[in-house]
């Protein structure tokens, strides 16, 4: 991250995040695909609903995963090692009293949650069964996200990638025996994802004991202290707001999809995962730049830093590109992989095609986001990660819904994109002038 050249640096740590990710994506619709095809849309529906419960507790695995490796990339290269060990362990520790706070939560009040998000009568009971087995576990994700953002901190991309690799693998060969062979619906594709997600952690834990590694979760190096939580906190909580928010932004969705039925939700729920595809590989792309930002920051190397968001801001918008051109040809196709049912897949091309309108300015907004979060900015990363889907996706889903009726709804997101991506550039124009300032 020091001395390798900028555009070689930042291909060698993205590389490996987006090869996680793609093992993210096909995990994500693995459970999707199998549910599929069963030919039963009111599944899928089911397990779509499902999803925003689940960003909420993600977005506490976030307050680790991205708060404490913000912290400890900075620490690492400002050489204070001691400090970055004492973080992470802080950071392990308390990853797993929160997932058992939220496990217990989600637990006692699913049913009025479950309610409250748009299932109805016919879809609460496949909601119902993957949600109480997911929540049960919910520890086991949470440590996933948080050691992944953590050893990622250290320019260890590879071994993110490798532990989300053996969970994906392992839900890849469950789902279809869970799902079509032992015909568990739902409840199997929950069971596929926790057993996968419990391989990927005992990896994650066996490298974090090795060595071979900076960082410790070693309970002698559980020293917790005021600036290491404040500066965890600072960077984590807007990062878990942006999960929360997008969180409550899906379920509104979900409750102005039911009103259009429960195929257009089963279509949506469908469309979101493809979209997915391009908006996680992007972002994994940005992220992998973000140990580079945070560590050249703290070793004071503006010059390289800024050179190292250009180059990013130039890899992300073409891959943006490529997944317009990609969906705009083949994306129905893609859809009617995953079920087979004609007025789902309309429902859901409907969305994929408004999407496509916003998609060419995500690796702008994404790579300026994840710069603010590496630089230890969180008031200006909260402004970003909270326009797309808070501050301007919220209130145009129900203007244009009101006004333009479906048309508005699918719109709405694009257009709040396009809005989070211009305020995004003015705030990002202020950090270089700081950083020009610095160098001189």
């Amino acid at each position: 991250m020091e001395t390798t050249p900028v555009w070689v640096s930042i291909i060698r740590l993205a590389l490996p995040m987006m090869f996680s990710m793609i093992a993210q994506l096909v995990y994500n619709m693995t459970d999707t695909f199998f549910i599929g095809q069963t030919g039963d849309p009111n599944m899928v529906a089911g397990i779509s609903l499902a999803m925003p419960l689940f960003m909420v507790s993600q977005g506490i695995g976030n307050i680790f995963g991205v708060g404490a490796s913000s912290y400890i990339s900075r620490m690492l290269g400002a050489r204070e090692i001691e400090t970055a060990r004492r973080t992470n362990a802080v950071s392990f520790y308390t990853t797993i009293l929160a997932g058992v706070v939220i496990t217990i939560a989600m637990l006692l009040f699913r049913k009025p949650i479950l309610h409250v998000i748009g299932t109805s009568d016919v879809t609460f009971p496949y909601a119902d069964s993957y949600f109480t087995i997911i929540s049960g576990f919910i520890v086991i994700a949470l440590l996933n996200i948080s050691l992944s953002g953590q050893i990622r901190s250290e320019g260890a991309t590879d071994k993110a990638m490798i532990g989300t690799l053996i969970g994906i693998i392992l839900n890849i060969i469950l789902d279809p025996v869970f799902i079509l062979v032992f015909h568990m619906g739902t409840a199997g594709a929950a069971w596929a994802t926790v057993i996968g997600q419990a391989a990927s952690l005992v990896y994650l834990l066996w490298c974090f004991m090795s060595p071979h590694t900076m960082l410790s979760i070693h309970p002698r190096d559980f020293k917790p202290s005021g600036k290491i939580y404040g500066e965890i906190l600072k960077i984590g909580l807007p990062a878990a707001l942006s999960n929360i928010v997008m969180s409550l932004a899906m379920a509104v969705r979900n409750l102005m999809a039911a009103s259009y039925g429960d195929l257009v939700i089963a279509g949506m729920g469908v469309t979101i995962r493809v979209e997915s595809l391009s908006f996680m590989l992007i972002m994994a792309l940005a992220m992998g730049y973000q140990p580079f930002a945070g560590f050249n920051y703290g070793a004071k190397n503006y010059g390289r830093l800024k050179k190292g968001m250009k180059i990013t801001f130039m890899y992300t918008t073409a891959l943006a590109l490529f997944f317009v051109g990609a969906f705009a040809l083949a994306g129905r196709s893609i859809i009617a992989l995953f079920i087979n049912d004609a007025p789902t897949i309309t429902a859901g091309a409907s969305f994929l095609h408004a999407f496509l309108f916003g998609l060419p300015v995500m690796g702008i907004q994404m790579t300026i986001m994840v710069t603010f979060q590496a630089l230890g900015k969180p008031v200006l990363g909260t402004i970003v990660s909270l326009g797309r889907q808070c501050l301007f996706y919220i209130p145009l889903v129900y203007v244009f819904n009101h006004f333009w009726g479906f048309e508005g709804f699918v719109y709405s997101q694009p257009v709040a994109d396009i809005a989070t991506t211009t305020i995004a550039l003015f705030l990002v124009r202020g950090l270089l002038k700081e950083l020009k300032h610095h160098e001189k």
